[in-house]
């Protein structure tokens, strides 16, 4: 990554050698009995015998980044049983990483690489399944996951039976059916729900893996910011419910791992660039932006992929970092593993990574201009480091 490096200093990426994300799922994969997902184990021993308990849980707490949990929770239990603090993926963001936890492979290999993408001619929110554009007719939603949802999912393929704990609106979705494969969707109705669930199941003689997502932070943050007071009352709540469920794991031979998909940054209202309030600059794109707010995926029209390039670091420099579509896609951030067919397309001609502070938009007819507090998905190293929490009894 050394020509991503010099266009992109203090950027930071994720490590597919043994210090992320990706390399946790191959471990807790081969100590449970499952596949093996052909990358590197994760270097730390956090999860080392993990696989010798007779209930393994892997509890992901959406936005509660390595930044997070520090300021947030200094005093909490699960700021206590931290072991490591590893890596998400690129870009780093819900999409990408849960679907990397989901399956074990990397973005490179199961390509979803942002809220929005291209898929066919359209521009698609992979996980809700709606099209952004052109807007959507709606009876499409089948289709869609029968064509985008290629990698084939891991916990099903465990050496034990598998239990995955999702909050009632995603717990039938598509997007869930598909990455919960033949493993049981248990839908719950809030944390106290969801943790209680769980906990009931942990006095099951029964060896089982559980898989307990929790998106709420992740929601709270993105409204109000991720300092705010409320986030931190809203950990003390998760934290005080983690607490609890330990209590009953040491009584139950169970082990229980906790981590984050992402980390946050703050999104001033004053460095929001609208990239459509340039005429000639947007009039240069076959189709509105996909990604992020902190990455977006420009695809330019027939011959004007150089223009836009060349204009974009012009007038958009101060905000992000223009880079090449090919250039990013071949440096590996992306990770290891054979890429999806469509990874190239997806990428577009250029990709605009936002610098510190910065968000990116375009607002198409009968959108609301997007608002947000606190946002993810770029390369500020709070996006993109995450905490690894391990209790073991």
């Amino acid at each position: 990554m050394a020509d991503l490096a010099t266009l992109c200093p203090g950027a930071a990426w994720p490590d597919y050698q043994g210090g992320g994300l990706l390399n946790l799922m191959q471990t807790l994969s081969l100590e449970l009995g499952g596949p093996d997902l052909g990358h590197a184990p994760l270097t730390s021993g956090a999860l080392a015998g993990i696989g010798n308990h007779r209930h393994v849980c892997l509890i992901l707490i959406d936005g509660l980044g390595d930044a997070q949990l520090r300021r947030l929770g200094p005093d909490s239990r699960l700021r206590a049983l931290q072991r490591a603090t590893i890596s998400s993926v690129f870009p780093p963001t819900t999409a990408a990483a849960v679907t990397t936890v989901l399956t074990g492979r990397s973005p490179a290999e199961h390509g979803l690489i942002g809220w929005h993408l291209l898929h066919g001619e359209e521009i698609i929110a992979p996980l809700p399944l709606y099209a952004r554009h052109p807007a959507d007719a709606g009876g499409q939603e089948q289709h869609r996951a029968d064509t985008l949802y290629r990698a084939r999912p891991m916990f099903d393929r465990l050496a034990r039976p598998a239990f995955l704990y999702l909050p009632d609106f995603i717990a039938y979705s598509p997007c869930s059916r598909h990455h919960a494969g033949h493993a049981e969707r248990v839908a719950y109705r809030g944390l106290a729900d969801g943790f209680a669930r769980l906990a009931r199941r942990l006095a099951d003689p029964q060896p089982a893996f559980h898989y307990l997502y929790l998106p709420q932070l992740d929601t709270l943050m993105h409204e109000q910011g991720p300092d705010c007071d409320a986030a931190r009352a809203l950990l003390a709540e998760i934290d005080a419910a983690f607490a609890a469920l330990l209590d009953e794991a040491g009584q139950c031979d169970a082990a229980v791992a906790a981590i984050a998909d992402h980390g946050f940054v703050a999104a001033p209202d004053a460095q929001w660039l609208d990239v459509d309030a340039d005429p000639e600059l947007y009039g240069l794109l076959a189709r509105p932006l996909s990604g992020e707010t902190r990455l977006a995926y420009c695809h330019a029209k027939p011959g004007s992929a150089a223009r836009f390039i060349e204009l974009a670091r012009q007038r958009l420099g101060h905000a992000c970092w223009v880079v090449e579509g090919s250039e990013l896609r071949t440096s590996g951030v992306f990770g290891p593993g054979p890429a999806h067919p469509d990874l190239a397309r997806r990428c577009g001609d250029a990709v605009l990574i936002a610098k510190s502070g910065w968000n990116l938009r375009d607002t198409l007819p009968g959108e609301k201009t997007l608002r947000l507090a606190g946002v993810h998905a770029g390369v500020h190293p709070d996006e993109q480091a995450i905490p690894l929490i391990v209790y073991r009894g």
